[in-house]
């Protein structure tokens, strides 16, 4: 027994030791290949995604899912790159992944399970289809990664799943190109089963707490909770899954299905379902409107059928076929607490498309009746070829006193409605008839009528009332005759005739007008206010101060083609008051523009051409040519952002201005002016003006020491100037200030530096000693050197302003007044040597014509000496001829 027992605590030291050391080992193992797992999970992310994926912490252990390891991402996020670098895809709280403890010795590691737990996940699909979850990349560029590294995890992690769960995720969809959205709120999904298998039946449950899905502003679910069980049976060699015992419950409807969906290239869709269970009740469900307001104490009865099929090829260009038939009788809803019900709900509804072409479905309500609270309406509608030629004949008759709605829905304390809105309205035909303007072959006649129409809620607290509004219905037009509204103050009329109504209601159609609007007063801000914002602020404020809410850029249709004549007694818009806006408006192409649109506002008055454009309606673009009259300067300060930053030392003049300006930039989107996308260029003409309290003029005044200059008094002038990259450039303009001529050019910048050139022709009495001493000086100096120089009354004096409007520095140079010094030195040098110039000039003249005249004096004396000389030769001559001839003829006698 000794022997046994002290055996038996040698077998007990060893059986602990040995679970000890099995409790280490299962501690101990997963930090052996922690590190070498690591590295396999980040070369796999990063061998096959184009983006920036990072997590916080990695964590292995064996206790989890034993005896196999769970290797655990924590706080993965993956953002994109590109066009989506400020956008995060994915984002998980933690995600595990089991992995068979075998091939971990092995080194190919074997994932048998994977948990995402609280991930978030932001699809997003941009205008020009480009999609962030388009991250992996291609063949090529994963076989040069698993090339270069032979030890690439590649060929060593594989998927073995048996098991898929999602916990807890929130996922938001936004596809921008579709135009829709959808939210889905706490999504569980568990699929189990051989995931890899090429044939497996698996089993798939997935719930939703909340689930939103809008297209094209239209919220087709709000809130809708879901729950799906299905078992699927896999066939991946084809693509295959075949749906059985199946149930899919969205809110109180419960729908069966049975067929599958084939994945190949396309999807390929054969399903069939129907609602076994379905009452009235439950189809109310998919209302959003009923889910939201007390859906559980509802009281309804009816008889419901609901079935349909969907079977083809759907891609980006097909559309498999489907059909849906919904049949309600003798159905009645009531709420518990209200006085009455909604009764004798009648409706027969089958849309059947029967192939992939649209254009070949059939829409037939031929039954859609009901009464609430004693008011009957019938609707009958048939609608062929949609796409190509719609073809519609339709019925609409009722009488609706609207305020009997609240005795039959639950309402919100705040919410009022009231009014009366009868109809009786009869549409059948073509739009190709419309189209060739074979009006006789199109069938339109009947009327809409809504008298004192009043809605008031939380978002709406002053009400929006309709005070009468009658459409009568032709085939080419709807002649709207009358329309008087009244929102926050605005009250509105118009009249016209709306054209090409047809199309747009059924085949997005351009739809066009001619309208006739007219106003007492209008407040834009009010109008066009944020409405989460007002919604925030109205919760806290009183409605008056809704003016002061941000403003959102007016987004204009695309498909509209309105042109407005526009009569409006006042209007306000930002903080500026308006007054008498008469012209013409149209909206186009998702622009609204102006023509000869007249107004007075600011003191004056201003016409204006031009269009604001909200193809980007994160940034529109604004380009204008305005006509301004005698705009009153302080006003025109207080009501514009732009003049203030641009301008700001109109707060400090008084008087008026005119200008023509043209103008193009764009706003963000609250209406706001991007200053540094202004461009503009104009003249300003005013009127006789005073400017004081600037501290630039109160700088240069003391720098000049003239108190008199703190005040100025501005003769009319015209001022070009420009804004140029959001800058205001003023040219070179002369003007007389203070009876002194000026002349100015400069800039402002939006920072608020300036950078003035200022030239004044100051009187030297004005100026101080020091300047005047200096210049006395001068003159004193150059009559010295024998000149006789006087100066100007008047002073060339340079300013240069710099600094900010708030802080200006002010320099003052006088290099023209001495400079006018030395240049009449300069003349009277000048003057001067001219002098003897043509002093020396003149002196060698008169020696000139002096020695001229006394050689000339010579020559003449010479000459008779030699007249004489040779008149006595002459006579010599002559007296010897006389005597030898004498001599001669003594000899013959």
């Amino acid at each position: 027994i000794l022997i046994i027992v002290l055996n038996m605590k040698k077998i007990i030291k060893i059986t602990i030791v040995v679970i000890l050391l099995f409790i280490l080992a299962i501690i101990v193992t997963p930090f052996f290949f922690k590190d070498e797992i690591t590295k396999y999970a980040k070369d796999e992310i990063n061998n096959n995604i184009n983006a920036k994926v990072d997590f916080a912490d990695v964590g292995m252990t064996l206790f989890h899912d034993f005896p196999d390891f769970t290797f655990s991402l924590k706080g993965l996020t993956v953002r994109g790159l590109d066009n989506f670098k400020s956008d995060t895809l994915f984002a998980g709280d933690n995600i595990r992944f089991t992995i068979d403890l075998s091939s971990v010795f092995s080194g190919n590691y074997e994932i048998t399970k994977v948990v995402m737990e609280h991930p978030t996940i932001n699809l997003l699909v941009l205008k020009n289809s480009q999609a962030n979850w388009d991250i992996t990349k291609d063949d090529k560029t994963a076989q040069v990664v698993n090339k270069d590294d032979s030890s690439s995890s590649s060929n060593k992690m594989h998927f073995i799943l048996h098991s898929f769960e999602i916990r807890n995720a929130n996922i938001r969809y936004d596809d921008k190109e579709a135009n829709m959205s959808s939210v889905i709120r706490n999504l569980n999904l568990l699929l189990s089963g051989d995931l890899t298998a090429n044939n497996a039946n698996l089993n798939l449950h997935s719930t939703i707490d909340k689930l939103t899905y809008k297209m094209d502003g239209i919220s087709y679910m709000k809130n809708a909770k879901i729950d799906f069980a299905a078992k699927l049976v896999t066939d991946l060699d084809s693509s295959k899954y075949i749906f059985k015992d199946n149930k899919l419950s969205i809110n109180g409807l419960q729908l069966v299905f049975n067929g599958f969906v084939a994945m190949p290239k396309d999807i390929y869709v054969n399903l069939k379902y129907s609602a076994p269970k379905a009452n009235f009740k439950s189809l109310m469900s998919l209302v959003p409107a009923f889910y939201m307001q007390g859906y559980e104490g509802i009281k309804a009865q009816g008889n419901v059928a609901v079935n349909g099929w969907v079977k083809g090829w759907y891609s980006d260009i097909l559309m498999p076929a489907f059909g849906l038939n919904i049949k309600v009788k003798d159905a009645k809803f009531q709420y518990p607490d209200l006085p009455k019900s909604v009764n004798n709900i009648q409706i027969i509804t089958r849309i059947n498309s029967p192939s992939s072409d649209m254009d070949k479905m059939q829409i037939d309500v031929s039954k859609f009746h009901f009464s609430i609270a004693g008011n009957p309406m019938d609707i009958s509608l048939k609608l062929r070829t949609p796409l190509s030629d719609p073809a519609i004949n339709a019925h609409f008759k009722g009488r609706f006193n609207l305020a009997s709605l609240s005795q039959v829905y639950p309402m919100e304390s705040s919410m009022k409605l009231s009014g009366v809105f009868k109809t009786n309205l009869n549409i059948k035909g073509k739009q190709s008839d419309l189209d060739k303007g074979r009006y006789s072959r199109f069938k339109a006649s009947g009327s809409m009528i809504l008298k004192e129409f009043v809605y008031k809620d939380v978002d709406y607290p002053t009400g929006i009332v309709i005070h009468n509004a009658a459409m009568d219905f032709t085939p080419r037009f709807i002649n709207l005759s009358a329309f008087n509204a009244t929102y926050n103050k605005n009250t509105i009329d118009v009249s016209g005739k709306v054209y090409n109504y047809f199309a747009y209601a059924l085949n997005d159609g351009i739809l066009k007008a001619r309208i006739q609007l007219s106003a007492d007063y209008l407040n834009i801000n009010a109008l066009m206010a944020d409405e989460e914002n007002t919604n925030k602020q109205e919760e806290q404020q009183t409605v008056s101060n809704t003016e002061s809410e941000p403003m959102k850029a007016f987004d204009v249709p695309a498909n509209i083609n309105f042109k407005i004549q526009c009569v409006i007694g006042r209007l306000k818009y930002d903080n500026i008051n308006i007054k008498t806006i008469f012209g013409n408006v149209s909206m186009a192409n998702k622009k609204v523009s102006l023509d000869k649109l007249k107004m007075e506002l600011l003191g004056g008055n201003m016409e204006m051409n031009g269009y604001y454009n909200s193809t980007n309606i994160d940034s529109p673009s604004v380009a204008m040519i305005l006509g301004i009259n005698h705009f009153n300067f302080n006003k025109t300060y207080q009501a514009l952002d732009m003049v203030k930053k641009l301008a700001p030392i109109m707060q400090y003049v008084k008087g008026d201005f005119s200008s023509l300006l043209a103008y193009r930039g764009k706003l963000d989107k609250h209406m706001n002016p991007n200053l540094k996308s202004v461009n503009a260029k104009g003249l300003l003409s005013t009127s006789a003006i005073t400017i004081e309290g600037a501290k630039s003029i109160e700088a240069m005044a003391d720098a000049l020491k003239i108190n008199e200059l703190k005040k100025l008094s501005v003769d009319p002038v015209a001022i070009p100037y420009a804004i140029v990259d959001g800058k205001l450039i003023v040219k070179p303009f002369d003007a007389k200030v203070n009876g002194m001529p000026i002349k100015v050019s400069g800039t402002t910048y939006l920072n608020q530096e300036i950078e003035y050139n200022v030239n004044m022709k100051i009187p030297r009495q004005k100026l101080g000693n020091t300047a005047n001493t200096a210049i006395n000086t001068l003159i004193k100096q150059a009559n010295a050197a024998g000149a006789s120089i006087s100066m100007s009354d008047n002073i060339d004096v340079d300013i240069l302003l710099t600094g900010t409007t708030s802080k200006p520095k002010v320099a003052l140079d006088f290099k023209q007044s001495k400079s006018a010094v030395e240049d009449a030195i300069t003349d009277e040098i000048n003057k001067q040597t001219e002098q003897l110039k043509k002093q020396a000039a003149d002196e060698a003249e008169r020696l000139k014509q002096e020695m001229q005249k006394k050689a000339q004096e010579e020559i003449d004396k010479q000459k008779k000496e030699l007249e004489r000389k040779k008149k006595e030769e002459e006579a010599k001559l002559k007296k010897k001829l006389e005597e030898e001839a004498k001599n001669k003829l003594k000899g013959w006698f």
